[in-house]
């Protein structure tokens, strides 16, 4: 089942998306069909960075200033590699 996807900018109370990284080593990454899924309020965004295994530790993208970045899961390095690509806001 899909919901409508909501079209509201990522951090528009910041005039763009320019989110620091939650800590050293955090780089920026996005969900390869964020725009082909229709989930609401999903922007697609993750940080993540390797851990020692080469797997990948993600934390949440605040969707506006002020949020805290949440800390998410290890996702293994195959999977995270085919859903998802660096981004470069």
């Amino acid at each position: 089942m899909n919901a409508p996807q909501d079209k509201a900018p990522l951090n528009e109370d910041r005039g763009g998306f320019d989110p620091p990284p939650p800590d050293r080593g955090f780089e920026l990454y996005r969900h390869k069909k964020t725009e082909e899924t229709r989930t609401k309020n999903w922007h697609g965004y993750y940080w993540a960075r390797r851990n020692e295994v080469g797997d990948y530790e993600i934390r949440s993208v605040p969707a506006s200033t002020g949020e805290p970045s949440m800390k998410g899961c290890i996702f293994p390095k195959e999977g995270f590699e085919k859903h998802y690509e660096q981004a470069h806001p």
